[in-house]
């Protein structure tokens, strides 16, 4: 009962920010303007869904957990990335910036609240992984890396927030009693589902559609790394190779876009439109087509690692399996444009066959000679 209180407390919350803010979003310059090329939408659109998800969890959270060393760190190191993310959004910080506040925002979380991977289990099935030393430097290393694929899959609506909700709803499956993570992710999932309301429109939201901004995207990829390394951590609930699973779909999205970028010679961290969601949405000519087949797709992902957890899969056969599907995945994508010049192609000779069809049918009226007469 407490939960569906909290939670009930959590979605009012964000859904009155939202309601607050979008009349202001102008004034305080919290405003997507569709200025380049990779941008879809035709109107300014307010940037405020991630500071509302933040206000819910904010306001919920102190109603409902005891603030204990790893909540107060990892929730001061969520408000900084939602500042920072904040003022990227007005000022344009640039990605050296937003690098520093990640790793800012990891270290809180990590060396303050000690939430820390000491181990990869048995991964490669060569033998435990004890990362000793390294456990600090590549427990940040894993928050920058999630944050900013939440960051870059934010590309079109409905994405970032969809992939938060199903990696979250899992690890509530797999979280027992009622402690502070799961309460955690609870309220979180109810914060988000205001802005996804509004983002895709639905139930006659019209009018008020929010984007989540880099205040947002850092968040969700912020929130969920944060309870994936405390799922693996003692006692542990999640392997690190089931963990794989959850967030498959934006760490191989980041994987492959940052890797061609580089092998180009270019930055990294510039945009282009050379993600999944970019190429499926050119391939099925709509944004939500792709958001229809890469969610439900995250969701199978995402139940082969609960199941993988449940059943107790040896933790080599997930990782072996997760770089198998990894390898396919490059392959897709190899072949992606040949499958858009296709359907292109087919799109254009279905629109000549239909246009010279209705060209070819007699307009009905007083100057029309029929047979009859």
């Amino acid at each position: 009962m407490h939960r569906e209180r909290f939670m009930l407390c959590s979605l009012v919350a964000s859904a009155t920010i939202l309601g607050l803010l979008s009349p202001l979003a102008p004034r305080l310059r919290l405003l997507d303007h569709p200025n380049e090329r990779r941008k879809t939408h035709a109107q300014p659109v307010p940037l405020i869904g991630g500071i509302a998800i933040f206000g819910g969890i904010l306001l919920s959270v102190s109603m409902s957990i005891p603030l204990d060393r790893p909540l107060a760190y990892g929730l001061s190191g969520a408000a900084l990335l939602v500042v920072v993310g904040m003022l990227d959004d007005i000022l344009g910080l640039g990605p050296k910036l937003r690098i520093v506040a990640q790793i800012a925002a990891a270290l809180l979380l990590t060396v303050g609240g000690g939430v820390t991977l000491t181990s990869l289990d048995d991964l490669f099935g060569f033998g435990s992984i004890d990362l000793g030393l390294f456990a600090v430097p590549f427990t940040v290393f894993a928050i920058v890396g999630i944050c900013n694929a939440f960051n870059m899959i934010d590309g079109i609506d409905g994405l970032a927030g969809g992939l938060t909700l199903i990696a979250l709803g899992v690890l509530v499956l797999l979280s027992p009693g009622d402690g502070a993570p799961r309460i955690l992710m609870l309220v979180t999932i109810a914060a988000i589902v205001p802005y996804l309301i509004c983002n895709l429109q639905l139930f006659g939201c019209t009018g008020v559609k929010v984007f989540l901004g880099d205040a947002g995207s850092l968040l969700l990829g912020y929130l969920v790394v944060w309870m994936l390394i405390t799922a693996v951590q003692s006692p542990a609930t999640l392997t690190p190779a089931a963990a794989v699973w959850i967030v498959a779909i934006p760490l191989m999205d980041t994987f492959c876009v940052m890797g061609r970028r580089m092998l180009k010679g270019r930055s990294p961290f510039c945009a282009d439109r050379a993600h999944l969601h970019h190429v499926l949405a050119r391939c099925f000519n709509s944004p939500r087509k792709a958001l229809s087949l890469i969610l439900p797709t995250a969701a199978v992902l995402a139940g082969i690692g609960l199941f993988g957890q449940v059943q107790r899969v040896a933790p080599a056969a997930l990782i072996w399996a997760a770089l198998a599907f990894f390898a396919l995945y490059l392959i897709v994508l190899r072949y992606a444009p040949r499958l858009y010049r296709s359907l292109a192609r087919q799109r254009t000779v279905g629109f000549r066959r239909r246009t010279a069809t209705s060209d070819a049918v007699p307009r009905v009226g007083h100057d029309v000679v029929t047979a009859e007469t």
